[in-house]
């Protein structure tokens, strides 16, 4: 009956000393230690009644008589020690976590000598030094797995056991500690401490071998528990909660296997289109569910043979046998068209397409990484080429996407070297025969690659978002170029720089042109912003308050490529814009009766709201005469001067020396 009172009383203590010490609602620095010297005097206490108790069960008939001193200093030191244990272990990191195990075992270890000393002052009492050390390790092994068990398990999906098989492994290793003790007591003069106790029917080796059961049973169950426990983390971590599918971490697993056994045939990664629209537009709790929708859509078409992942946001991975490309194309088709049927959710009836980049094994990589890369870039082309596409890998491909990760990677570095230099291409006042302002443009000159096209490298930086630093550069050198022309009376025009969505996103396109203006002296009327049709109707009343900012400066706004956008012409007199700027691709048209009559139409509108006009990509006189006979007088193209370095236009070589043009009246 003691022996299992005093189990009892181990088990109790400290699952109480444990959940008054980890409580929740507990807040306040005060208030938190206060509870855990609570809990440390209910564990110390309950520690001191298991010893009391495992000496009583050895003969119900003996009497204990314990000095006061003695055995109040063993109960002050075991509540102490658990004090201490628990502080350490609150704090939650390693090295204390650790020790915390350690003070107690060692603190119960001096509780329990006090306590045999403090039971017979008149006798004198020896430990055999083996079974001793047992008892002491069974303590010290049993603090360690339970703050194991406490510490890295409570926040995770079997939190609500951490703290019972906590107390399971404390208690028991308390319990057992003590009736280990028993084992090693030698009485002086006396072969056995049973004779004196009054029990002489159970060896001290019957005591030892029986809590030695009793540890491996404490070691069994925690095993028990932290392989339930890993197997449930490894589930949880493969696992991804939105769709049920497996995750990219559970990838390595299943491609090795399939390796193994040569069942791997084909990656192939599904990219919805125009998600992040939806996602932004409707909300994320929506893009969830069609997320959901959309992945349970494929897993109910895919065959036995292959697994599904979502890899990241709406991108998911299909591992499949085949290895045949026209039957893995008709497949992929299949589903991608079973993807873009319309989705019903929470009432709104929404479209998205799919893209698909496709890689064959061994043909296209003969690895897990090789294959998902060359997916991959397979489904960036698909991606840029247009959306809604199946694309299969080749080695075009992948030179370009490696182009694309070296130029990246290059181009972080390319505004620290000063790799970057400025051309200026004039714009043409054809009637009076002379230049009417510049226009900046952007180049990159590579260590290695020599200079860089800006339709190759423009992209990835606005991508990359560093386009954002380059034009503040650029910004800063136009202004204090044209400047110093004006100081210099060289050139006393307007010059423009092409903006990009990125800087209107970034909102700090006033204090870029602020700036600029500011350190370099210039005039606001002699710096000009071009903006495409795309960026006017992207976040309008962004994109507007922030062009009316820089025009309170003085500077001037031009709308670039005109006539080639979706939908500014019914709010182009809500645009604070100077110019329209027709679109080269109507000029190299231009001998065309369609092509004419838009351009007549673009230049009669700039007329009716007194804008200005300038033609872009005039490479022939006759395209010149045509333009200038429409009422057109600002040209700019190759016909007139080509992009060129400042000392060159300074040089002035470029001008055209034939008289000016007569203009012509419209017909």
């Amino acid at each position: 009956m003691l022996v299992v009172l005093s189990l009892s009383v181990a088990l109790l203590s400290a699952y109480l000393a444990f959940g008054l010490a980890m409580g929740k609602s507990w807040t306040g620095k005060g208030k938190k230690r206060l509870v855990t010297a609570a809990a440390a005097i209910v564990l110390g206490m309950g520690t001191w009644w298991v010893h009391v108790m495992s000496l009583l069960s050895y003969h119900h008939r003996i009497a204990l008589h314990y000095e006061p001193k003695l055995a109040v200093s063993a109960v002050a030191i075991s509540s102490l020690s658990a004090y201490i244990m628990l502080l350490l272990f609150g704090r939650q990191k390693p090295l204390t976590s650790r020790l915390a195990g350690g003070v107690f075992g060692f603190g119960v270890t001096v509780m329990s000598a006090l306590g045999l000393f403090a039971l017979r002052p008149a006798l004198v009492v020896a430990i055999d030094p083996v079974v001793g050390f047992f008892s002491v390790a069974i303590m010290f092994i049993a603090c360690y797995f339970a703050l194991y068990v406490l510490g890295n398990f409570r926040h995770s999906a079997s939190s609500a056991l951490s703290k019972p098989v906590a107390a399971l492994i404390l208690g028991s290793g308390i319990f057992a500690m003590q009736y280990a003790l028993l084992g090693a007591l030698r009485i002086d003069g006396l072969r056995s401490p049973a004779a004196v106790l009054g029990y002489t029917e159970l060896p001290s080796s019957y005591v030892v071998a029986g809590v030695s059961v009793l540890v491996s049973l404490i070691l069994c169950i925690t095993w028990i528990f932290m392989v339930f426990e890993r197997r449930t983390l490894k589930q949880i971590a493969f696992l991804d909660p939105l769709t049920g599918l497996r995750n990219r971490y559970a990838l390595p697993e299943e491609s090795e296997r399939r390796l193994t056994e040569n069942r791997l045939g084909s990656m192939v990664l599904i990219n919805l289109d125009r998600f992040k629209v939806i996602n932004d537009t409707l909300g994320r709790d929506l893009g969830d569910m069609l997320l959901a929708h959309a992945a349970r859509r494929i897993d109910t078409r895919i065959q036995e043979s292959e697994s599904l992942f979502r890899m990241d946001g709406d991108e998911f991975l299909l591992v499949g046998t085949e290895k045949d490309p026209a039957r893995l194309l008709q497949r992929v088709n299949a589903l991608l068209e079973e993807i873009s049927r319309p989705y019903m959710i929470e009432g709104n009836e929404l479209y998205v397409t799919a893209s698909a980049g496709l890689s064959l094994f061994p043909i296209h990589g003969k690895d897990r990484p090789a294959l998902l890369k060359a997916a991959d870039a397979a489904l960036y082309q698909a991606k840029t080429s247009g959306k809604d596409k199946t694309v299969f890998f080749n080695a075009g491909i992948g030179g370009q996407l490696s182009r694309k990760m070296e130029l990246e990677k290059d181009l972080r570095l390319a505004l620290e070297h000063r790799q970057f230099f400025i051309v200026y291409q004039p714009k043409w006042d054809a009637r009076l025969g002379s230049e009417a302002g510049f226009e900046a443009l952007l180049r990159w000159q590579h260590p290695e690659k020599g200079v860089v096209s800006p339709g190759e490298f423009i992209p990835i930086a606005e991508e990359t978002g560093l386009i954002v630093p380059m034009t503040r550069w650029m910004l800063g050198e136009v202004c204090r170029q044209n400047k110093a022309w004006h100081d210099a009376k060289t050139f006393r025009v307007c010059v423009s720089i092409n903006m990009s969505y990125r800087v209107f996103e970034s909102m700090t396109l006033f204090d870029m042109v602020d700036e600029a203006l500011c350190s370099s002296g210039l005039p606001g009327p002699m710096l000009e912003l071009e903006i495409t049709e795309s960026i006017a109707m992207k976040n309008m009343e962004i994109t507007l308050s922030q062009l009316q900012e820089v025009r309170n400066l003085g500077v001037k706004v031009s709308m670039d490529d005109f006539g080639t956008g979706h939908s500014s012409l019914g709010r182009l007199d809500e645009i604070p814009v100077d110019t329209l700027k027709i679109d080269q691709s109507f000029v190299k048209s231009s001998d065309l009766v369609s092509k004419q009559a838009l351009i007549v139409g673009i230049i009669g509108i700039a007329r009716l709201l007194d804008l200005e006009v300038v033609a872009e990509g005039v490479e022939t006189r006759e395209q010149a005469d045509f333009l200038l006979s429409r009422g057109c007088i600002l040209m700019q193209g190759y016909y007139y001067g080509r992009p060129m370095l400042p000392q060159e236009v300074e040089a002035g070589a470029w001008k055209i020396t034939a008289a000016p043009q007569q203009a012509y009246t419209a017909d």
